[in-house]
This record gives structure tokens, sequence and C-alpha cells, in this order.
């Protein structure tokens, strides 16, 4: 099964790319000069209405207001935060950022939300959450609410939810409905998205090497007008395992972004930019398309990661006779390996209960390995992340 699914993607990796190759692949293999000067371009979202641009903010982990005026003076109008993320603080600097360079509101477009509503929420709660985000942004109206990290069609299937959101969409506080995450069983959060006809907006993790058929409910999902954005499309964003990938003066960051907006069905990429240069970087790989040389690159890429990441999908762990949380453990290793967030990580680690932490990992023959469908090496993976995130081991 894992192979069948990762050699279906590298074959589309291929399809894909042959297209780009038409215009700027064999016939322009050199990338635009590097003081090319940079220009954002915009995409509708679905049938919003909305004009978002093809680069957004992923601002998890970020309060700098600083850092996202920059972003709105290089052109980035689209911005995607929660309230539950920093305790708020990330919607603040968005709101600070925003009153800082005078902005008018009607050329910024944000996403933020909450997660799932847990037992015992209730409609009164939801509304609370949505006008407390609304004070911390400095606004009186939101652009897409996102109902942020759902896990199962039953977390997709939020009633009260819905009616909060009806409510503030009749006041005019929220605007339109989304369903936001990255766990395992998006395809069916995805699928119930569209039959449930509530959400008018798809932000979903997106790559090149997984899950081919989440195209084909992008397609079934934007013929009914259901606008998508997409993020972690770097596929574990792992380079710095495979040596001189980007020989050359390549950059595996633009060659994702430039994929993913290859894709008709995407309006935009989000990427979490904590400096300055990676807004130059980013906004640099607009209008470009992919050359041959990055082709090259993602496919040796696809190659050599297919079975080295975790996906986050969960299977492996109902196998698991610890209760082990596979997931979110190699989740939190993502993050203090390949994105700086080494604290966060081993906090959330911490977090933990003891039993589903991979302390127990050692002394087990593994039946994880057999059941993950990527063929990975799970348990020696959650020995490696065990290492690096325990806090009594530091």
């Amino acid at each position: 099964m894992a192979s069948t699914i990762d050699r279906r993607r590298f074959l589309k990796l291929g399809t894909a790319t042959a297209g780009f190759a038409l215009g700027c692949g064999q016939d322009n293999p050199e990338p635009p000069p590097a003081d090319a000067p940079l220009a954002m371009r915009y995409r509708p979202l679905g049938a919003t209405g909305l004009e978002v641009s093809e680069i957004s903010f992923g601002a998890h982990g970020v309060d700098n207001p600083p850092l996202m005026a920059a972003a709105l003076e290089a052109g980035i109008n689209t911005f995607c935060t929660s309230g539950r993320y920093m305790d708020g603080r990330e919607e603040e600097a968005l709101g600070e950022a925003m009153a800082r360079i005078g902005v008018p509101r009607d050329q910024v477009v944000i996403l933020t939300g909450n997660p799932p509503p847990k037992p015992g929420e209730t409609v009164e709660s939801i509304s609370a959450d949505i006008d407390a985000s609304l004070a911390r942004l400095r606004t009186d109206s939101i652009d897409v609410y996102c109902n942020a990290q759902v896990e199962s069609p039953d977390d997709v299937l939020a009633e009260p939810l819905f009616e909060a959101f009806e409510r503030a969409n009749k006041a005019g506080k929220v605007r339109f409905l989304a369903i936001a995450g990255h766990h395992g069983g998006m395809q069916e959060c995805l699928e119930a998205g569209i039959e449930c006809g509530q959400y008018q907006v798809f932000f979903t993790k997106y790559d090149f090497v997984s899950y081919p058929e989440q195209d084909e409910i992008l397609n079934r999902a934007a013929a009914q007008g259901i606008g998508t954005m997409v993020f972690k499309v770097g596929a574990g964003n792992r380079k710095h395992e495979i040596e001189d990938l980007e020989a050359g003066g390549l950059s595996f960051h633009q060659a994702t972004l430039k994929w993913a907006l290859g894709r008709p069905e995407v309006a935009s990429v989000a990427v979490t930019l904590t400096s300055f240069d990676q807004i130059h970087e980013s906004v640099a790989a607009i209008g470009t398309g992919l050359v041959a040389a990055e082709t090259a690159m993602l496919r040796r890429y696809a190659d050599e990661m297919r079975h080295r990441y975790c996906r986050f999908c969960t299977t492996c762990e109902a196998g698991c006779p610890h209760g082990v949380a596979v997931a979110e453990i190699m989740r939190y290793e993502m993050y203090f390996s390949c994105y700086g967030r080494e604290k966060e990580a081993m906090r959330l680690y911490t977090e933990l209960p003891h039993t589903a932490t991979a302390a127990v990992c050692a002394d087990c023959r593994g039946p994880c390995n057999a059941a993950c469908p990527f063929g990975r090496e799970v348990r020696a993976g959650l020995l490696d992340a065990h290492a690096r995130l325990d806090l009594r081991r530091a």
C-alpha cells in the first residue's frame, strides 16, 4: 500500500511538472535573476468573492508586528492565525500591524478560528470566542472563521459551531466558514465538508509526495465553489537530511511553493514566516513556475524521503499495545528538528501523559513498523524523538 500511494504521487509530480516544462522548464532552464523585482499575485478564493495573495502569512508561533507589517508591504494580504495560538498574542500582533501601517480593512483577508467544540461547549461559548478574536484583531469582522485542527468527520459536523457561525454571520462578524487541519483522516474530513454544505473554504495540509486522492477531492470542492488554501507543502520539510539537495543555488522552499501554486485548485499557500529574509524568499517564488532543476530536486526529495517522514495519519496507533501518541510525538519532533521550535516542541511533549510518550518504546518489539502504510521505521523514529524531546534527558 505504501509504495502504491507514494509512487502514484511521485508519478503525479512528473505529470504536473511536465506542464510547467512547456513554459519554463526545458525552454527556460534558468531561474529569473536574483534582483528581479518582486510582485505579489492574487487569486479568487472559490466563490467567496475574496481575493487572496498567492502567499499567505501563517502566523503560528509568531507575534511580531514589524514582521507582519513587512509582509503587508510586500503584498501579502492574507493572514492565518488562531485565537488559541500563544493565548491570542498572534491575533493581537496582527491587529497591531494593521493599525501601524494603516492598511484599509477591506484590503486584508483574515483567517482565524479555534479547535472543534468539545463536549460541554455551547453556542454561547463559541460566540464569545469569536467576539474575543474580534477584539484582539481590532476589527469588526473576520473574513474566514476556521473549525481548526479537525481530525474526524464528527469534528466537521459540529452543530454548535454551525449555529454560532450563523448568528455571527447575520451580525456581520464573520463572513465564511472553513475546515482546517493537518491530522490523519483529512481526506474523510474534506469529504464530510463537501457533503454537509456548511463550509465555503478548505485550509489543509498538501504536499507533492502523499495522498494523491486529495487532488480529486479538491477538484470536487472547487466545482461546488469551495476555495482551497494549503500549508505544509514541504512534505515533512526535512531537506537538511539530504546532502546537497539545494546545490547550485536552488531553493527547496521556493520549489515547493511553485509546485503547490501550479495546482489550479489552490488559491494560496500559507507559510510560517519568521524573518524578513523568509518573506523575500517566499514572495520571490511568485509567478516564475518550476524550472527543470527544481523539478529534479523535488523528484529526488520524493524518492529519498517517501519512507522516512511521518504523515501523522495515526494508522499505526491502533495496533500499539501501549497507547503511544505516535502522530503527536512525530509532529513535535518535526517542530524541533525542522522548524526551529525546540522549546515549544519539548514543552508539548512533556504535556503528554507519560503513558502516551515514547518512553516505553525501547522495550517494545515495534508492531507499529508493520502497521505504517508508508513503510516507515516507526519505532526508531519514536526513540529518536524521545531522545530529543524528553526534558529529563536534556
